[in-house]
């Protein structure tokens, strides 16, 4: 038995030395484990998309646009479909944790990008991953579980749950959020828990590049496939649109 024991010390002892660790422990306050240093990739916010989605510059100069993994919020910007509730808040969350020119760290799974050409990854700022922060306000549900990108599945599921037994966000009427994704048509009444000045103001990019939003009752507002959605004009304008003309 000593002999074992003696053995088994001096294991620990050269993976020590070596510099061969275990996984750390799970940070106190976030309760799942900090970046892995290996796969993680400083950067700067370029500008939030919606609420999973946000174009980031990495340190080569090169500009990305990251997929939130393991996450789905409530569309905003799909031109295939309408704005969905809870949709401009997520995004509003997304926004206000992640302002444009603020740094950040971009956490890789496994898998690079999706089948779109987007960077996959967890994203960190202030110490929080966004992904995390976005299912424990209820603004987000898990989704797209693919191997081997699960590094956190079991983590998320939990925080989930918690947000579903809450009732609150996305969970407040049973049946909008669905393994599936979201379906607005169980809402007999407008639950939303709406930000009374949002405005939902379309923000869309024309073929010259120029940044131009579009405010309800606005000539073209309607036919707009938004690319952004905005709760004020200052807001906005801030992120560098012009008002379209009447």
């Amino acid at each position: 038995m000593k002999r074992w024991i003696s053995y088994i010390l001096f294991i620990i002892g050269v993976m020590f030395i070596t510099g061969c660790a275990l996984d750390p422990e799970p940070d106190a306050q976030t309760g799942i484990q900090q970046p892995d240093e290996e796969k993680v990739t400083q950067a700067t916010v370029e500008r939030v998309i919606d609420g999973d989605t946000v174009k980031v510059r990495l340190e080569n100069g090169q500009t990305e646009d990251v997929r939130l993994l393991l996450i789905d919020t409530p569309e905003t910007v799909n031109p295939e479909k309408p704005v969905q509730p809870y949709g401009p808040e997520a995004s509003r969350f997304t926004k206000d944790a992640l302002p444009a020119g603020s740094d950040v760290l971009i956490e890789r799974d496994q898998s690079k990008t999706d089948r779109y050409g987007r960077l996959l990854a967890y994203v960190w700022a202030d110490g929080k991953m966004i992904n995390q922060e976005l299912l424990r306000q209820g603004l987000a549900r898990v989704a797209y579980i693919y191997e081997p990108d699960t590094r956190y599945v079991e983590t998320f599921q939990e925080i989930e749950a918690e947000a579903k037994g809450e009732k609150i966000g996305v969970w407040e009427t049973t049946g909008y959020a669905t393994e599936r994704g979201f379906d607005a048509s169980v809402l007999t009444e407008k639950p939303v828990k709406q930000t009374d000045d949002c405005q939902n103001i379309k923000g869309n990019i024309n073929r010259q590049g120029k940044k131009i939003y579009h405010v309800e009752g606005g000539r073209s507002y309607e036919e707009v496939n938004p690319e952004e959605i905005f709760c004020s004009e200052q807001e906005a304008k801030e992120a560098g649109f012009i008002r379209a003309a009447n």
